[in-house]
């Protein structure tokens, strides 16, 4: 039966070349719009670390305040911090704050192994305003600020690259010209938004005089805009030359997200428009096989063919078909995960070919039901009559 399938197609070579190319491009597009898809899925459904709902974020612009004044001024923006029942808890932090777009990378090094993961410098207070977790050791301590060894919380892929298996609490690593000791280990802490991809970390803690350049807090469920407004006021009474603006964690979640979904979108939506169109020309040529082929059908079922096989030689022509156009389309797909195109799990590329070649498959079981059934229902002799 097969046999016979394959030299129904070379018979009409011509009129199924085309055809062929469209299931050729048809899987190379949905197996890159799926690749892309199926990534960030498995990045989106990777826990996030931290908690952004009910989270304001006050940048501090210091502008022309000196130096020496701005230390005295950040403390009394604590002390006015504490007194407001509203805010249950407030970090000062630098810039590259969750949902931002700000990245610090610094080097380390440990016995000679060497990492570059991103950095956050945070206060004691950190912890408890995120409601980050820890798999094991402990948080920044007031006491910590006075140690002859500054410490460190990295998290598990830091610890990889540069401990192995090795458990790191208590070890001390190289960051610039200082060494630092290891306390704490966590698991996720995924800054850039659920999108983006696990990278090595570590949180350094400074002194209470470092000058930082935001503040996040913790806000009351309920909170409306008066308090906000109060705040600003009262704290920008406190230093005229800073300049302060308030974001809202979950809103700047909406607007990172939305740089991933808006692409994701449009290349379904090109992708649905390639795929509607293959649909319609794969419609197009069954309807024309029937009509061009009555001849046969009236043949075949004069001898005895059964409805059933009258309809499975029309669909397992397009299937053939269709198998010949991803199996040289699996050929150049297959080659990203052998040569780690775009450093991505294998996993992510096989996965999409899988699921490319199935949207496929069921695109030509649609578009072959109606006009296959309908070749199987003609009677021989009226078959016989028109042709």
């Amino acid at each position: 039966m097969i046999k016979h399938l394959f030299k129904l197609i070379w018979n009409q070579k011509r009129k199924n070349l085309g055809l062929l190319f469209e299931f050729f491009f048809s899987f190379l597009v949905l197996f890159a719009v799926l690749t892309f898809i199926i990534y960030n899925f498995s990045r989106y459904r990777e826990l996030l670390g931290f908690d952004y709902q009910d989270r304001w974020e006050i940048n501090l612009s210091w502008n022309a305040v000196p130096e020496e004044e701005r230390a005295g001024i950040q403390k009394q923006f604590k002390e006015q911090l504490k007194n407001y029942p509203e805010i249950e808890a407030f970090s000062f932090s630098n810039g590259n704050t969750p949902y931002g777009h700000s990245t610090h990378i610094n080097g380390v090094q440990y016995e000679g192994k060497n990492a570059s993961p991103h950095v956050f410098f945070v206060d004691e207070n950190y912890l408890d305003t995120y409601d980050l977790s820890l798999t094991s050791g402990r948080w920044f301590e007031p006491a910590d600020q006075v140690s002859e060894k500054k410490p460190v919380i990295i998290n598990r892929i830091l610890q990889e690259e540069l401990f192995g298996e090795d458990n790191p609490l208590g070890k001390e690593i190289e960051y610039g010209d200082d060494i630092r000791k290891v306390i704490g280990i966590y698991e996720h802490y995924k800054y850039r938004g659920e999108f983006s991809a696990s990278a090595s970390q570590m949180f350094v803690g400074v002194s209470s005089d470092h000058v930082f350049g935001k503040v996040v807090m913790h806000i009351k469920s309920n909170t409306g805009a008066q308090f906000e407004s109060k705040m600003l006021k009262e704290m920008g009474q406190l230093a005229k030359g800073v300049t302060l603006t308030v974001n809202y964690l979950d809103e700047m979640r909406d607007n990172m997200l939305l740089q991933v979904w808006l692409p994701m979108a449009i290349f379904l939506i090109i992708s649905g428009f390639l795929i509607f169109n293959v649909a319609l020309g794969l419609f197009g040529v069954l309807w024309q096989n029937i009509n061009i082929r009555k001849g046969e059908i009236g043949v075949r079922r004069a001898v005895g063919a059964t409805q059933g096989s009258i309809a499975w030689q029309f669909t397992g022509e397009v299937l053939v078909l269709s198998s010949l156009a991803m199996i040289v389309g699996a050929f150049f797909a297959i080659q990203f995960p052998l040569l780690g195109v775009f450093g991505l799990s294998p996993w992510v590329y096989l996965s999409a070919i899988g699921a490319a070649v199935l949207v496929i498959y069921t695109l030509v079981a649609i578009c072959a039901f109606f006009p296959s059934r309908q070749a199987s229902q003609l009677h021989p002799a009226l078959a016989l009559h028109e042709e």
